[in-house]
């Protein structure tokens, strides 16, 4: 997995306060401290908008959804908050599965 603290341009500026935090490969109960680690930290900088890119998650379970879940929850209490995803097939397979698609606000993907 890997992070990007916040969305920059070429420049390496933030672009309009939205944290972008990337994650990638296995979003399970392996990985969730790691997932959940990386999410936090946007969400200590105090971001009001935050996008989790989840275009390379490989696999996603039970645990790795409650990590977003968490997150959104975490997100809009401190700030009022949106967190929005950006997901693949897999992803938006799991999500609709379970029943929770609708808690998020999902951008153009590959899952869309």
């Amino acid at each position: 997995m890997e992070t990007a603290d916040r969305q920059t341009s070429p420049g390496g500026r933030a672009l309009d306060g939205v944290a972008r935090v990337r994650l990638w490969g296995l979003l399970t109960a392996a990985t969730a401290s790691q997932a959940r680690a990386r999410v936090q930290r946007a969400l200590d900088q105090g971001h009001a908008h935050v996008l989790v890119d989840l275009q390379g998650v490989t696999r996603i379970d039970a645990v790795g959804i409650a990590v977003l879940l968490d997150a959104r929850r975490l997100l809009q209490a401190r700030t009022g908050g949106t967190l929005v995803l950006c997901a693949n097939r897999i992803v938006c397979r799991a999500l609709r599965t379970t029943r929770t698609i609708a808690a998020f606000g999902l951008t153009a993907g590959t899952g869309m």
